[in-house]
């Protein structure tokens, strides 16, 4: 099974987000904060991510996607916002950018595309 891990501080937005990717068939790891997300990428093998670019602590989502990217090269990329767009060269090559506002079902169907290559 896929492992997702999704960071975003909105909670609201994150369990619905998390209640949206378990109904799918994901294997979910949620985080509030990039830092407490680089806790979980050393710990656990992260197949997907999804996190948002502003979040509270040290790491940006930006800071976060390059981690992961570093740590699991395979794996898939969603990056968003509702406020900052990331220049081209900004994000790791293969990650995606979503804007804000966006349907939960458009994340899931990214996501499962990015699990079946």
């Amino acid at each position: 099974m896929r492992k997702v891990l999704v960071v975003e501080d909105e909670v609201l937005i994150r369990l619905t987000l998390v209640d949206a990717l378990l109904a799918a068939g994901f294997d979910v790891v949620e985080a509030g904060s990039a830092d407490e997300a680089a806790d979980i990428i050393d710990e656990q093998t992260i197949h997907l991510l999804f996190t948002d670019i502003q979040l509270p602590g040290t790491m940006t989502g930006v800071d976060l996607a390059h981690a992961v990217a570093r740590r699991f090269p395979d794996a898939g990329i969603i990056v968003a916002s509702g406020r900052l767009t990331p220049g081209a060269n900004e994000l790791p090559s293969g990650a995606e950018f979503l804007p804000k506002p966006y349907r939960f079902e458009e994340i899931v169907t990214r996501l499962s595309a990015m699990s079946h290559p």
